[in-house]
């Protein structure tokens, strides 16, 4: 068989999230494409060689940095669910969705029932019930259910009847808070669509205390002039923040012979991003919104906006990551996004930005398309090619270890 071994710019990996009905994030659904640019060595099986690669890129790869820890999902079509022995035994949390055009034959129900004895999780994807799909369900722990595919009565009679098995039943392509709302009452336990994306408006919310202070912090973060007593000023006004972060710095990973105890300390030794990472989390953590699922896909985002930019070494770089992190903040914050610009009061650049103006706006797209997998419109974009993969496979890793030790810290 050929070389399959992986270059940075042979796939595209992006991963959508999905929540529990506290909106707490379970899982992530891989989105993979291998790029039609990119190189590959002469392959006598294109199948199995494919397969490898997958497996490779999203197993290996995969399971250890781009999860987190939670599962990670993946579509696997009829041809390579009946070659077993191309999926190695894993030890992460790794599932496998069983897409809707499989034909339930014998072959395929003892595939599943190989696979999951090697680790892995079944899924059946966008799964309709009928007497020749019916043999899956003992196969499955997840039933995902596309929401657009029935009427409410339809939608809510499967679901009593699916409740009836050892299953957990994912609702997929979600769009507004409303949809979710009603889909948690008739009993699905798992949610995933763009719903995530979008802020759940409660009209007459204002900041308390402690997210007032954040996003007065984040405000002064983001100027060129700030002064670091002024940033210690603001952190002290907050006594949990000001334990969290030096509860941070003298955390292990950074291994300084003698214990911290100045805030001013502190913040110079942090630095600038690593205060804006740890700022937009808490804002993040404190939300009342239940938004913290998202919380990775924005350190994503900005971690992503700010190596592309160093990428192709921009002059606006320095604003690059701040744009990544307002461009979903409001979410968080439970408001509108034309409110939340007015509160922040931004500078014309990353203002515009937001707005897709300007290069860092076009990088954004770019890294948005990149983010909900929509290879078609991330290829048009005249900052994309194919080595940039690696700038958004390295944000996921960088976005996972910093969520890992604000959490912990």
């Amino acid at each position: 068989m050929g070389d399959t071994s992986l270059n940075s710019d042979t796939f595209c990996l992006a991963r959508q999230a999905i929540a529990d009905k506290e909106l707490n994030l379970i899982g992530y659904e891989l989105l993979y494409r291998q790029n039609q640019t990119a190189r590959t060595a002469h392959i006598d099986n294109p199948l199995e060689a494919s397969a490898r690669v997958y497996s490779t890129a999203l197993l290996d790869l995969g399971a250890a940095h781009l999860g987190s820890g939670f599962p990670i999902s993946i579509n696997v079509p009829q041809s390579w669910l009946e070659k077993p022995e191309l999926f190695p035994a894993v030890t992460s949390k790794v599932v496998l969705e069983v897409l809707e055009d499989t034909e339930v034959t014998p072959e395929v129900l003892g595939s599943l029932k190989q696979l999951k004895s090697k680790g892995y999780t079944i899924a059946l994807d966008d799964f309709t019930l009928t007497d020749s799909t019916h043999p899956l369900i003992e196969h499955a722990q997840w039933i995902k259910l596309d929401t657009h595919q029935y009427s409410q009565d339809e939608l809510a009679t499967l679901v009593q009847v699916l409740k009836a098995y050892p299953v957990k039943l994912v609702a997929e392509k979600i769009e507004t808070w409303r949809d979710f709302k009603e889909l948690e009452a008739m009993g699905f336990d798992y949610f995933q669509g763009f719903f995530l994306s979008r802020p759940r408006i409660f009209k007459g919310h204002k900041a308390n205390t402690n997210q007032q202070v954040l996003m007065d912090l984040m405000q002064q973060l983001y100027k060129d002039d700030q002064e670091v007593e002024e940033l210690v000023a603001t952190i002290i006004k907050d006594p949990g923040l000001t334990y969290r972060l030096l509860r941070h710095i003298n955390s292990a990973g950074y291994m300084f012979n003698q214990e911290i105890t100045s805030i001013h300390q502190a913040v110079v030794l942090l630095g600038q991003e690593r205060l804006r990472s740890m700022v937009s989390l808490l804002l993040w953590s404190k939300s009342p919104f239940k938004a913290s699922s998202q919380l990775p896909v924005i350190l994503v985002r900005a971690k992503a906006c700010e190596d592309l930019a160093r990428f192709y070494q921009v002059p606006e770089v320095r604003s690059s990551f701040t744009v990544g992190v307002l461009s979903s903040l409001h979410i968080a914050l439970g408001m509108e996004f034309d409110q939340m610009l007015t509160q922040l009061k931004l500078e014309p650049l990353i203002a515009e930005a937001l707005q897709g103006k300007g290069t860092l706006g076009e990088m954004l797209d770019l890294v948005i398309a990149y983010e909900q997998g929509d290879w078609e419109k991330m290829e048009q974009s005249r900052w994309y090619k194919p080595d940039v993969n690696q700038v958004f496979t390295q944000s996921i890793e960088w976005a996972d270890q910093v969520y890992q030790e604000m959490k912990a810290g």
